[in-house]
Protein backbone atom coordinates (compact mmCIF):
# COMPACT_ATOMS: atom_id res chain seq x y z
CA UNK A 1 0.00 0.00 0.00
CA UNK A 2 2.87 2.60 1.03
CA UNK A 3 4.65 1.87 -2.53
CA UNK A 4 1.25 2.00 -4.39
CA UNK A 5 0.84 5.70 -2.68
CA UNK A 6 4.07 6.36 -3.38
CA UNK A 7 4.01 5.74 -6.92
CA UNK A 8 1.18 8.05 -7.28
CA UNK A 9 2.70 10.91 -5.54
CA UNK A 10 5.76 10.91 -7.52
CA UNK A 11 4.69 9.83 -10.97
CA UNK A 12 1.13 11.79 -11.23
CA UNK A 13 1.38 14.41 -8.12
CA UNK A 14 -1.19 15.96 -10.18
CA UNK A 15 -3.75 13.05 -9.79
CA UNK A 16 -7.64 13.91 -9.12
CA UNK A 17 -7.73 10.57 -7.78
CA UNK A 18 -6.34 7.08 -7.62
CA UNK A 19 -7.49 3.21 -6.75
CA UNK A 20 -5.18 -0.15 -6.01
CA UNK A 21 -6.93 -2.80 -6.94
CA UNK A 22 -6.51 -6.68 -7.84
CA UNK A 23 -5.12 -9.85 -6.14
CA UNK A 24 -3.47 -7.83 -3.55
CA UNK A 25 -6.14 -6.19 -2.32
CA UNK A 26 -8.82 -8.85 -2.18
CA UNK A 27 -6.54 -11.09 -0.25
CA UNK A 28 -5.59 -13.80 -3.30
CA UNK A 29 -2.31 -11.99 -3.63
CA UNK A 30 0.52 -14.36 -4.68
CA UNK A 31 4.46 -14.24 -5.15
CA UNK A 32 3.97 -13.07 -8.35
CA UNK A 33 0.91 -11.05 -8.09
CA UNK A 34 1.95 -7.10 -9.34
CA UNK A 35 -0.12 -4.00 -8.12
CA UNK A 36 -2.72 -3.01 -10.27
CA UNK A 37 -2.74 0.95 -10.12
CA UNK A 38 -5.76 2.89 -11.79
CA UNK A 39 -5.04 6.43 -11.58
CA UNK A 40 -7.21 9.68 -12.67
CA UNK A 41 -5.95 12.64 -14.15
CA UNK A 42 -7.65 15.87 -15.55
CA UNK A 43 -7.23 17.02 -18.75
CA UNK A 44 -6.16 13.51 -20.39
CA UNK A 45 -6.17 13.15 -23.75
CA UNK A 46 -5.69 9.68 -24.35
CA UNK A 47 -5.87 6.66 -21.83
CA UNK A 48 -2.93 4.46 -21.22
CA UNK A 49 -2.11 0.95 -19.75
CA UNK A 50 1.31 0.69 -18.89
CA UNK A 51 3.15 -2.21 -17.61
CA UNK A 52 6.80 -1.26 -15.48
CA UNK A 53 8.81 -1.61 -12.02
CA UNK A 54 8.51 0.03 -9.37
CA UNK A 55 10.82 -0.56 -6.46
CA UNK A 56 11.06 -4.01 -7.65
CA UNK A 57 7.03 -3.84 -8.07
CA UNK A 58 5.53 -5.52 -11.22
CA UNK A 59 2.38 -2.70 -11.96
CA UNK A 60 0.00 -2.28 -14.46
CA UNK A 61 -0.47 1.42 -14.58
CA UNK A 62 -4.15 2.49 -16.17
CA UNK A 63 -4.11 6.21 -16.27
CA UNK A 64 -7.73 7.65 -17.41
CA UNK A 65 -9.40 10.94 -17.55
CA UNK A 66 -12.62 11.70 -15.56
CA UNK A 67 -14.41 10.61 -19.48
CA UNK A 68 -12.33 8.08 -20.19
CA UNK A 69 -12.76 6.08 -17.13
CA UNK A 70 -16.29 6.12 -17.74
CA UNK A 71 -16.00 5.28 -21.07
CA UNK A 72 -14.37 1.98 -20.05
CA UNK A 73 -16.00 1.00 -17.43
CA UNK A 74 -19.58 1.19 -19.72
CA UNK A 75 -16.96 -1.22 -21.98
CA UNK A 76 -16.57 -3.38 -19.02
CA UNK A 77 -20.13 -3.66 -18.40
CA UNK A 78 -21.59 -4.19 -22.03
CA UNK A 79 -19.46 -7.06 -21.88
CA UNK A 80 -20.19 -8.43 -18.70
CA UNK A 81 -16.31 -8.65 -17.86
CA UNK A 82 -15.91 -5.94 -14.74
CA UNK A 83 -12.33 -6.22 -14.04
CA UNK A 84 -12.02 -2.44 -14.25
CA UNK A 85 -15.13 -2.15 -12.38
CA UNK A 86 -14.03 -4.21 -9.47
CA UNK A 87 -10.40 -2.65 -9.80
CA UNK A 88 -12.10 0.52 -8.64
CA UNK A 89 -15.31 -0.71 -7.03
CA UNK A 90 -13.05 -2.89 -4.87
CA UNK A 91 -10.07 -1.18 -4.37
CA UNK A 92 -8.14 1.07 -1.98
CA UNK A 93 -8.29 4.95 -2.94
CA UNK A 94 -4.61 5.84 -2.73
CA UNK A 95 -5.35 9.49 -3.30
CA UNK A 96 -8.31 11.65 -4.03
CA UNK A 97 -8.32 15.13 -4.60
CA UNK A 98 -11.67 15.76 -6.09
CA UNK A 99 -13.59 16.13 -3.17
CA UNK A 100 -14.59 12.76 -2.53
CA UNK A 101 -15.43 12.01 -5.91
CA UNK A 102 -13.63 8.45 -5.89
CA UNK A 103 -15.35 7.27 -2.91
CA UNK A 104 -18.82 8.11 -4.43
CA UNK A 105 -17.26 6.37 -7.69
CA UNK A 106 -16.75 3.53 -5.62
CA UNK A 107 -20.32 3.22 -3.82
CA UNK A 108 -21.53 3.55 -7.76
CA UNK A 109 -19.86 0.77 -8.97
CA UNK A 110 -19.95 -1.53 -5.66
CA UNK A 111 -23.92 -1.15 -6.24
CA UNK A 112 -23.87 -1.45 -10.01
CA UNK A 113 -21.90 -4.91 -8.97
CA UNK A 114 -24.11 -5.96 -6.59
CA UNK A 115 -27.26 -5.71 -9.35
CA UNK A 116 -25.35 -7.12 -12.19
CA UNK A 117 -25.69 -7.07 -15.62
CA UNK A 118 -28.95 -9.05 -15.89
CA UNK A 119 -30.22 -11.94 -17.67
CA UNK A 120 -29.44 -11.81 -21.37
CA UNK A 121 -32.63 -11.67 -23.63
CA UNK A 122 -33.60 -15.08 -24.86
CA UNK A 123 -32.02 -14.37 -28.39
CA UNK A 124 -28.83 -14.29 -26.47
CA UNK A 125 -29.26 -17.35 -24.24
CA UNK A 126 -30.54 -19.58 -27.04
CA UNK A 127 -27.12 -18.66 -29.01
CA UNK A 128 -25.12 -19.92 -25.54
CA UNK A 129 -27.47 -23.13 -25.29
CA UNK A 130 -26.45 -23.83 -29.34
CA UNK A 131 -23.16 -23.45 -28.75
CA UNK A 132 -22.96 -25.68 -25.52
CA UNK A 133 -24.90 -28.40 -26.98
CA UNK A 134 -22.54 -28.06 -30.37
CA UNK A 135 -19.78 -28.52 -28.02
CA UNK A 136 -21.21 -31.72 -26.20
CA UNK A 137 -21.85 -33.67 -29.61
CA UNK A 138 -17.70 -32.81 -30.45
CA UNK A 139 -17.07 -34.09 -26.95
CA UNK A 140 -19.15 -37.34 -27.29
CA UNK A 141 -17.22 -38.30 -30.93
CA UNK A 142 -14.03 -36.94 -30.49
CA UNK A 143 -10.90 -39.57 -30.39
CA UNK A 144 -8.08 -37.09 -30.70
CA UNK A 145 -6.66 -36.80 -27.70
CA UNK A 146 -5.82 -33.21 -28.03
CA UNK A 147 -9.14 -31.97 -29.40
CA UNK A 148 -10.85 -33.49 -26.69
CA UNK A 149 -8.82 -31.75 -24.40
CA UNK A 150 -9.66 -28.39 -26.54
CA UNK A 151 -13.48 -29.03 -26.66
CA UNK A 152 -13.79 -30.13 -22.76
CA UNK A 153 -12.02 -26.45 -21.69
CA UNK A 154 -13.98 -24.63 -24.64
CA UNK A 155 -17.07 -26.32 -22.32
CA UNK A 156 -16.19 -25.89 -18.88
CA UNK A 157 -16.09 -22.23 -19.83
CA UNK A 158 -19.50 -22.16 -21.36
CA UNK A 159 -21.39 -24.30 -18.96
CA UNK A 160 -19.50 -21.23 -16.29
CA UNK A 161 -20.60 -18.50 -18.45
CA UNK A 162 -24.53 -19.93 -19.28
CA UNK A 163 -24.72 -20.78 -15.18
CA UNK A 164 -23.67 -17.12 -14.54
CA UNK A 165 -26.08 -15.41 -17.44
CA UNK A 166 -29.57 -17.56 -16.36
CA UNK A 167 -28.29 -15.80 -12.47
CA UNK A 168 -27.87 -12.53 -13.98
CA UNK A 169 -24.17 -12.54 -13.38
CA UNK A 170 -21.07 -10.85 -14.37
CA UNK A 171 -18.76 -13.17 -16.52
CA UNK A 172 -14.92 -13.26 -16.14
CA UNK A 173 -11.82 -14.06 -18.28
CA UNK A 174 -8.70 -17.10 -17.39
CA UNK A 175 -8.97 -16.79 -13.34
CA UNK A 176 -11.60 -14.15 -12.98
CA UNK A 177 -14.50 -16.32 -14.66
CA UNK A 178 -13.81 -19.39 -11.99
CA UNK A 179 -13.58 -16.28 -9.55
CA UNK A 180 -17.47 -15.43 -9.83
CA UNK A 181 -18.58 -18.74 -10.65
CA UNK A 182 -17.17 -19.09 -7.36
CA UNK A 183 -19.02 -15.99 -6.06
CA UNK A 184 -22.20 -17.56 -6.89
CA UNK A 185 -22.32 -20.90 -7.39
CA UNK A 186 -18.99 -22.63 -5.48
CA UNK A 187 -20.67 -25.91 -5.25
CA UNK A 188 -20.91 -25.92 -9.63
CA UNK A 189 -17.80 -24.40 -10.06
CA UNK A 190 -15.84 -27.65 -7.83
CA UNK A 191 -18.33 -30.30 -9.77
CA UNK A 192 -16.71 -28.48 -13.16
CA UNK A 193 -13.13 -28.71 -11.39
CA UNK A 194 -13.61 -32.13 -10.95
CA UNK A 195 -15.19 -32.79 -14.21
CA UNK A 196 -12.87 -30.94 -16.32
CA UNK A 197 -10.96 -33.91 -17.88
CA UNK A 198 -13.29 -36.78 -17.76
CA UNK A 199 -15.96 -36.19 -20.76
CA UNK A 200 -19.19 -38.12 -19.61
CA UNK A 201 -18.90 -36.18 -15.94
CA UNK A 202 -18.28 -32.64 -17.61
CA UNK A 203 -21.59 -33.63 -19.85
CA UNK A 204 -23.57 -34.63 -16.83
CA UNK A 205 -22.77 -31.08 -15.33
CA UNK A 206 -23.46 -29.45 -18.81
CA UNK A 207 -26.93 -30.69 -18.77
CA UNK A 208 -27.92 -29.85 -15.73
CA UNK A 209 -27.10 -26.36 -16.46
CA UNK A 210 -28.89 -26.80 -19.88
CA UNK A 211 -31.80 -27.83 -17.86
CA UNK A 212 -32.18 -24.86 -16.26
CA UNK A 213 -31.91 -22.57 -19.56
CA UNK A 214 -34.72 -24.84 -21.18
CA UNK A 215 -32.47 -27.74 -22.04
CA UNK A 216 -30.44 -29.07 -25.32
CA UNK A 217 -30.77 -26.57 -28.33
CA UNK A 218 -29.38 -27.90 -31.44
CA UNK A 219 -31.97 -28.86 -33.68
CA UNK A 220 -34.16 -26.03 -34.96
CA UNK A 221 -32.10 -23.39 -33.61
CA UNK A 222 -32.23 -20.40 -36.06
CA UNK A 223 -30.32 -17.04 -35.73
CA UNK A 224 -32.02 -14.48 -37.73
CA UNK A 225 -29.66 -11.48 -39.34
CA UNK A 226 -30.79 -8.14 -40.49
CA UNK A 227 -33.49 -7.82 -43.30
CA UNK A 228 -32.31 -7.57 -46.19
CA UNK A 229 -35.62 -6.30 -47.91
CA UNK A 230 -37.42 -3.81 -46.09
CA UNK A 231 -38.91 -0.28 -47.34
CA UNK A 232 -37.04 2.86 -47.72
CA UNK A 233 -38.25 5.35 -45.27
CA UNK A 234 -38.43 8.65 -46.31
CA UNK A 235 -37.97 11.92 -43.90
CA UNK A 236 -39.92 15.13 -44.65
CA UNK A 237 -38.32 18.55 -43.58
CA UNK A 238 -41.63 19.31 -41.55
CA UNK A 239 -41.51 15.38 -39.77
CA UNK A 240 -37.92 16.90 -38.52
CA UNK A 241 -37.96 16.29 -34.37
CA UNK A 242 -36.57 18.44 -31.43
CA UNK A 243 -37.18 15.57 -29.15
CA UNK A 244 -33.58 14.94 -28.85
CA UNK A 245 -30.94 15.67 -27.01
CA UNK A 246 -29.87 19.38 -26.87
CA UNK A 247 -27.40 21.23 -26.25
CA UNK A 248 -27.45 25.23 -24.66
CA UNK A 249 -27.20 27.41 -27.83
CA UNK A 250 -27.89 25.80 -30.61
CA UNK A 251 -30.86 23.30 -31.83
CA UNK A 252 -30.93 20.18 -32.90
CA UNK A 253 -33.82 18.45 -34.74
CA UNK A 254 -33.73 14.55 -35.40
CA UNK A 255 -34.56 13.16 -39.06
CA UNK A 256 -33.14 9.60 -38.58
CA UNK A 257 -32.68 7.71 -35.50
CA UNK A 258 -34.98 4.48 -33.29
CA UNK A 259 -37.36 6.38 -32.55
CA UNK A 260 -37.60 7.72 -36.58
CA UNK A 261 -36.96 5.03 -38.48
CA UNK A 262 -36.21 2.05 -36.29
CA UNK A 263 -32.40 2.47 -37.47
CA UNK A 264 -30.08 0.60 -35.24
CA UNK A 265 -26.30 2.29 -35.91
CA UNK A 266 -27.05 5.32 -37.23
CA UNK A 267 -28.05 8.41 -35.98
CA UNK A 268 -28.84 11.88 -38.41
CA UNK A 269 -30.26 14.91 -38.14
CA UNK A 270 -29.44 19.09 -38.31
CA UNK A 271 -27.78 21.22 -36.16
CA UNK A 272 -29.09 25.16 -36.21
CA UNK A 273 -27.12 27.74 -34.27
CA UNK A 274 -27.90 31.49 -34.46
CA UNK A 275 -26.58 34.36 -35.68
CA UNK A 276 -23.51 35.81 -33.30
CA UNK A 277 -23.80 32.86 -30.92
CA UNK A 278 -22.24 29.50 -29.50
CA UNK A 279 -23.07 26.42 -28.55
CA UNK A 280 -21.59 24.85 -24.95
CA UNK A 281 -18.77 22.55 -25.19
CA UNK A 282 -20.04 19.14 -24.90
CA UNK A 283 -18.50 15.92 -26.69
CA UNK A 284 -21.03 13.18 -28.00
CA UNK A 285 -19.37 9.73 -26.30
CA UNK A 286 -18.95 6.78 -28.18
CA UNK A 287 -20.24 8.29 -31.01
CA UNK A 288 -18.59 8.87 -34.25
CA UNK A 289 -19.74 12.28 -35.60
CA UNK A 290 -19.70 13.58 -39.19
CA UNK A 291 -20.79 17.00 -39.70
CA UNK A 292 -21.79 18.62 -43.40
CA UNK A 293 -22.00 22.50 -43.59
CA UNK A 294 -25.79 23.19 -45.65
CA UNK A 295 -25.62 27.41 -44.56
CA UNK A 296 -23.83 29.91 -43.01
CA UNK A 297 -19.96 29.67 -42.10
CA UNK A 298 -20.07 28.16 -38.47
CA UNK A 299 -16.69 27.29 -36.43
CA UNK A 300 -15.71 24.08 -34.23
CA UNK A 301 -13.50 24.59 -31.70
CA UNK A 302 -11.35 21.89 -29.46
CA UNK A 303 -8.33 21.68 -27.95
CA UNK A 304 -5.14 20.48 -29.69
CA UNK A 305 -4.17 17.25 -27.93
CA UNK A 306 -0.04 17.83 -28.23
CA UNK A 307 0.00 21.47 -27.00
CA UNK A 308 -3.58 21.92 -25.22
CA UNK A 309 -4.33 25.31 -26.58
CA UNK A 310 -7.79 26.14 -28.18
CA UNK A 311 -7.57 25.01 -32.14
CA UNK A 312 -10.70 26.94 -34.01
CA UNK A 313 -11.95 25.16 -37.56
CA UNK A 314 -13.54 28.06 -39.72
CA UNK A 315 -15.56 26.28 -42.58
CA UNK A 316 -18.47 27.06 -45.55
CA UNK A 317 -21.16 25.49 -46.99
CA UNK A 318 -19.56 22.62 -48.55
CA UNK A 319 -17.15 21.56 -46.21
CA UNK A 320 -17.11 18.23 -43.74
CA UNK A 321 -16.22 18.22 -40.10
CA UNK A 322 -15.30 14.82 -38.34
CA UNK A 323 -15.30 14.74 -34.50
CA UNK A 324 -14.05 11.66 -32.98
CA UNK A 325 -15.80 9.88 -29.74
CA UNK A 326 -15.65 11.43 -26.81
CA UNK A 327 -13.42 14.75 -28.07
CA UNK A 328 -14.55 17.68 -26.18
CA UNK A 329 -15.81 21.11 -28.60
CA UNK A 330 -18.47 23.70 -29.34
CA UNK A 331 -19.99 24.98 -31.92
CA UNK A 332 -19.89 29.10 -32.78
CA UNK A 333 -21.52 31.01 -35.67
CA UNK A 334 -19.44 34.44 -35.82
CA UNK A 335 -21.77 35.60 -38.20
CA UNK A 336 -23.92 38.83 -36.68
CA UNK A 337 -27.00 38.26 -39.09
CA UNK A 338 -27.17 34.43 -40.67
CA UNK A 339 -27.75 31.24 -38.93
CA UNK A 340 -25.31 28.36 -39.35
CA UNK A 341 -27.39 25.17 -40.76
CA UNK A 342 -25.48 21.61 -40.56
CA UNK A 343 -26.56 18.00 -41.25
CA UNK A 344 -24.98 15.76 -38.62
CA UNK A 345 -24.44 11.91 -38.88
CA UNK A 346 -23.50 9.53 -35.92
CA UNK A 347 -22.19 5.92 -35.34
CA UNK A 348 -25.19 5.78 -32.62
CA UNK A 349 -28.91 5.06 -33.42
CA UNK A 350 -29.10 7.82 -30.91
CA UNK A 351 -28.19 11.49 -29.91
CA UNK A 352 -25.15 11.01 -27.40
CA UNK A 353 -24.45 14.57 -25.99
CA UNK A 354 -22.51 15.54 -23.03
CA UNK A 355 -22.66 18.71 -21.85
CA UNK A 356 -19.42 19.74 -20.17
CA UNK A 357 -17.83 22.87 -18.48
CA UNK A 358 -15.34 23.45 -20.48
CA UNK A 359 -13.06 21.30 -23.29
CA UNK A 360 -10.83 20.07 -21.35
CA UNK A 361 -11.36 16.19 -20.87
CA UNK A 362 -12.89 15.99 -17.53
Amino acid sequence: MRDARALVEELFPDALFAFLGGSLVNGRGTATSDLDVVVVLDGLVRPQRESRRWRDWPVELFTHSQTSLTAYLEQDAERRRPSLLRMCADGVVLVDRSGGRATALQQELRARLAAGPGVPEPAELDRARYVLTDLLDDLSGVTDPGERAFIGWTAVQEIAKLALSLAGGWHGDGKWLLRELRAHDPELAAELLAAREHPAALAAVATRVLDRAGGRLWEGYRATGDAFHRPLRHITAAELSGRTAQTSGMRRLAAIGRSTTGAQRLWMGQTHVAPASRSADHHHGRSETAIYVVDGAPSFVFLDPDDGQETRIDTKPGDYIFVPPYVPHREENPDPSQEAVVVIARSTQEAIVVNLPDLRHH
